[in-house]
């Protein structure tokens, strides 16, 4: 009969060997190699070595955890760091020790830096883009896509993103375990899983837009203010009254920047001045214009800036001249004052 311990591989590992092989693990956990039944074993791991996640992991909190560790190591050697004789000792003392008392706090303390991975996946690879008079294509760090409009400036990590100014269309990759954040102006965030959505954040607009194209996306606010959308709906946000609303959308139409279709309904001047500036690179100015306007008409790249504003002059009693870097409307109901 074989001797049962013979049988188990596990029992004819040093501790040496032992240290290595958790240390491989947690490194490839932290770079997101490890198997699914690996992950499951480090993560029941955690609810006996971490049971409380209150805590933000920071670089000072993990160079302090690096002291900890080799006041730890020095302690169990018996070593008093603060008597000179011992300071001596430490530089004497046998590698295969400070090895084997570093595997007892490597499966703690690894476990502690390493649980979430993407801190240390993240912190090193944050990306910017920025699109000034083009439409850009971009996968991001976790495979998803998107799409920027010009006038856009958004940063990257993994999984996470933060639009400072302009237009997006997410293509989100599904990841079930770690969800999309997109990060807005004004304390307003987007949560998905795995969906298509367009946002709209122009700081020169009063307003942010969230259009869903399918799947579903979580909108919350500041004020603790949150709404669920699913595909063919809009959450509009207005930062100076701290309104979020819902309402139903054609999401296509939407979308139809990424090709050089714009479909304006009750828009303001300034955004129809926002989107002449990006199809045609030409500002609007209105003149003698009382009232506000809502504005409701289709923008196309592909029609001559003098069609476009044919169209706005006659759809709302309108003269115009074109300069070279400028649209100037004029009312023709003018009253003059005597």
């Amino acid at each position: 009969m074989k001797n049962s311990t013979s049988d188990n591989p596990r029992k004819k590992l040093t501790d040496k060997e032992k240290e290595v092989l958790a240390h491989d693990l947690f490194e490839r956990y932290r770079l997101g190699k490890t198997t699914e039944e690996e992950n499951k074993i480090i993560e029941s791991l955690e609810v006996d070595f971490i049971p409380e996640k209150d805590f933000e992991l920071t670089d000072e909190l993990i160079n302090e955890m690096d002291l900890d560790t080799k006041a730890f190591i020095f302690k169990h050697a018996g070593i008093d760091l603060d008597n000179p004789t011992h300071r001596a000792k430490k530089r004497e003392l046998s590698l295969t020790i400070i090895a084997s008392i570093a595997s007892i706090a490597l499966l703690v303390i690894g476990i502690f830096l390493f649980y979430k991975p993407q801190y240390h996946q993240t912190k090193n690879i944050e990306k910017q883009h920025v699109t000034t008079d083009a439409i850009k294509n971009i996968t991001l760090a976790d495979g998803s896509e998107i799409i920027l409009n010009s006038g856009t400036t958004l940063r990257e990590t993994s999984r996470e993103v933060w639009l400072e100014e302009g237009e997006v269309f997410f293509n989100v990759k599904p990841n079930n375990s770690q969800p999309f954040i997109v990060h807005l102006r004004d304390g307003l965030t987007v949560k998905v899983v795995g969906t298509s959505f367009t946002i709209q954040s122009y700081a020169e607009l009063s307003f942010q837009e969230v259009s869903v194209l399918s799947g579903n996306v979580n909108v919350s606010t500041p004020e603790n203010k949150s709404l669920e959308l699913a595909a063919n709906q809009q959450a509009t946000y207005y930062a100076a009254k701290k309104e979020l609303t819902r309402e139903s959308i054609n999401s296509v139409q939407k979308a139809a920047w990424r090709t050089g279709t714009i479909v304006l309904e009750s828009a303001s001047a300034d955004e129809l001045s926002l989107r002449i500036r990006q199809l045609y690179g030409k500002e609007v100015v209105f003149e003698n214009q009382s009232g506000s306007m809502s504005i409701n008409m289709t923008l196309d790249r592909s029609m001559a800036i003098n069609e476009i504003a044919d169209e706005i002059a006659a759809l709302y009693d309108l003269t115009y001249r074109i300069a070279d870097d400028k649209i100037v409307f004029q009312s023709t109901n003018v009253t003059e004052i005597p």
